[in-house]
């Protein structure tokens, strides 16, 4: 029990780098971007079959995927949110046309959406605590989770341009009477989300020695899991969503097997909206704004 919790909790660091990209957009940009798990995924994915076929080292892959997902998050927001204006449903519309146009091009691209090798030599190590036999990367994963949160945090309460992108997600009229771009401001929050989603996408794909084109869908239902634990919306409840989701899954793997997993998450998520209809001041991301 004790060591599948601290294999949880490992899997939870990547899930609070996951649950920290849509805070950011979900939560703080106040937007509902459907793509960004697929988006995410196409970044990474494309990094692994360019680094595969020009036979790059696995260390290479972490910059490509910020290159290639920053102009594409960038893309999508800017057809998503600023060209489709009006009714925020036709936004998230647009984001969903995103997704299934993404996933369609990478299964038409060489690679014929067949999944990608990525090498992983620290998962060959195997480090040993108090009788507990923990893999490097999960290790580093763990600290990663962390280290971005706490970075994060602190980029959206002490820079100006997080107090720029808090201001005018809550009241574009507010920042331009205060001299800050609205358009700007959002357009920097997108290629901040786009950044930690690379590096929580290559993070995972490493520690899963590969990527496939169901990591997008994967990764929008575990950040909606992780949206709907955290409530509050401030960074510190995300990290403890992503950390309790990490072992809760280990813990049902463990007592019921692998093909309960999922099951036991969808499960947590629904009981938690459904709680969550109940209480007054359902209003995620208010505080954070």
């Amino acid at each position: 029990m004790i060591q599948s919790i601290a294999e949880g909790l490992a899997y939870g660091g990547l899930y609070t780098l996951l649950g920290l990209g849509f805070h950011l957009t979900y939560g703080v940009m106040r937007r509902i971007d459907l793509a960004y798990g697929t988006v995410v995924m196409a970044s990474v994915y494309l990094a692994a079959m360019l680094a595969n076929s020009l036979g790059l080292p696995w260390y290479a892959m972490v910059p490509l995927s910020v290159m290639i997902g920053v102009p594409l998050a960038l893309l999508v927001a800017w057809i998503a949110f600023v060209l489709v204006r009006g009714d925020a449903r036709f936004s998230m519309a647009a984001t969903l046309g995103f997704w299934m146009a993404i996933e369609e091009l990478l299964l038409q691209s060489p690679a014929r959406g067949r999944g990608q090798p990525i090498d992983n030599p620290a998962s060959q190590v195997v480090l040993s605590f108090a009788g507990l036999d923990l893999r490097l990367d999960h290790m580093v994963l763990f600290a990663l989770g962390l280290l971005c949160a706490l970075g994060l945090r602190r980029f959206l309460s002490k820079s100006q341009i997080g107090l720029a992108i808090r201001v005018s997600a809550f009241d574009s009229s507010t920042a331009a009477l205060l001299g800050m771009s609205h358009r700007r401001t959002m357009l920097a929050a997108t290629a901040l989300a786009a950044v930690i989603g690379s590096c929580a996408g290559w993070a995972f794909g490493a520690s899963q020695a590969g990527m496939d084109l169901h990591f997008g869908m994967w990764a929008t239902l575990k950040g909606l899991v992780i949206l709907s634990l955290a409530g509050s919306g401030s960074i510190a409840a995300v990290v403890f969503a992503g950390l309790a989701l990490g072992v809760g899954e280990r813990l049902a793997t463990e007592m019921a097997g692998d093909g309960y997993r999922d099951l036991f998450v969808f499960a947590l998520m629904f009981a938690m909206l459904s709680a969550r209809s109940f209480l007054p001041g359902n209003d995620y991301g208010q505080k954070t704004a």
